[in-house]
């Protein structure tokens, strides 16, 4: 019996960071987590049986309380495997690869520096997403100057992301590498902008560094993806970008 439930849109950038971790983790097929995928309603609402309020990734935990964000979420499963304390939590430790933080202060300090910039840098694609394509301009606001200086925000990122990778992810086997949960959540971003919304963030062609993490890392089992996997009405609108 699973005692963690995870709802998910497999394609969706948020629920894919933890898909791709589960997979790096070796907990995507554990017997413990039930991943349920959500659908799409015409309004672009998730839905699913057993599924709470919001958006997804949602995790269900045992007690019956939720966590809803994707790096609280990345977090909770690193915690329960570094230091667990039920049968079940020590069951799923077993199975687990090694730390995805980092085995030291210095590590985990890094990590934490490359997670808040990919993730402050999805938040802001995910804003110009809302403001600049034609995807929500029915639903809500259109600002094509507000996505701009989103994009802008973005690519600051990007340029403060790519010394990190610097000596990284060079080795001919894309399974080589260890990864972190910060490898997760940019390469999620990376795939959703330049598949989804037709948005290369690594167009900038200083970005050397992070090129050659993202043409690995879309080649490892957890990231790679088929050609359909976005679902094609959806990214009809999502590639026009509004000027």
């Amino acid at each position: 019996m699973a005692h963690l439930e995870l709802f998910v849109l497999t394609w969706g950038v948020y629920p894919r960071r933890v898909l791709i971790y589960l997979h790096e983790k070796g907990l995507l097929n554990s017997p413990h987590i039930k991943v349920t995928p959500v659908t799409l309603s015409p309004a672009l609402e998730m839905l699913a049986p057993g599924k709470p309020k919001g958006t997804v990734p949602i995790l269900t935990l045992p007690d019956g309380t939720f966590i809803k964000q994707s790096v609280a979420i990345l977090d909770y499963f690193e915690d329960i495997c570094d230091n667990p304390q039920e049968e079940w939590q020590k069951d799923i430790a077993t199975s687990a690869k090694a730390s995805m933080r980092g085995t030291n202060a210095r590590e985990r300090a890094t990590t934490r520096d490359i997670l808040a910039l990919a993730d402050e840098a999805g938040s802001m694609f995910g804003f110009a997403c809302h403001k600049g394509t034609k995807l929500f301009q029915e639903m809500e606001p259109s600002s094509p100057v507000a996505a701009s200086l989103a994009m802008d925000i973005v690519r600051k990122n990007m340029k403060l992301l790519e010394p990190y990778y610097e000596g990284r992810f060079r080795g001919g086997n894309p399974d080589a590498e260890r990864v972190t949960i910060a490898d997760c959540v940019l390469c999620s971003l990376l795939q959703f902008s330049r598949e989804l919304y037709g948005a290369d963030l690594l167009a900038d062609p200083e970005l050397v560094n992070l090129k050659r993490f993202y043409g690995t890392f879309k080649e490892r089992d957890s990231a790679r993806i088929p050609e359909d996997f976005y679902p094609g009405h959806i990214k009809e609108l999502a590639s026009v970008w509004l000027e």
